[in-house]
């Protein structure tokens, strides 16, 4: 499944959300959050999740204590949120502090993955980005 798009929403009074129902629909019963790259929150359905965290496992050396702090630091991120009978769940407290999440914030597809993102940080990341546009668009070219 490939997740694409971006959508705004903003939590509730008790910290509680809901994805996006265009992107609900291709997640599954299962689905896990963690701290992602660049002041975001990753979130991945059980099967990308648990390829990701074997990826981390092959890849990380024992002897390398930078690679074994950083894959701590992931893991020990990790949320799987029960969603209650409306499809709401809370965001915990340590992700939203990761993602500097106050009220709003976007859901973005990413491939196999979802991004969410501080509203404030998401405007700051794309206009920086927008700037870049080709730069960042030219490394594609290399895959």
């Amino acid at each position: 499944m490939i997740f694409f798009g971006e959508y705004y929403i903003q939590l509730d009074d008790k910290n509680r959300m809901r994805i996006p129902s265009k992107l609900r629909s291709l997640i599954g019963e299962k689905f896990y959050i963690s701290n992602g790259s660049d002041g975001c929150l990753f979130v991945m359905d059980k099967e990308s999740f648990e390829h990701y965290a074997r990826k981390l496992e092959a890849t990380t050396k024992i002897s390398n204590s930078a690679q074994q702090k950083a894959v701590r630091q992931i893991m020990a991120s990790v949320d799987e949120p029960t969603e209650d009978s409306q499809g709401r769940f809370v965001l915990a407290p340590k992700l939203r502090k990761h993602a500097g999440i106050t009220k709003k914030m976007v859901f973005i597809g990413v491939n196999k993955r979802m991004e969410i993102w501080s509203e404030e940080n998401y405007k700051a990341m794309m206009e920086n980005e927008s700037n870049n546009f080709d730069d960042a668009f030219s490394t594609l070219e290399e895959i």
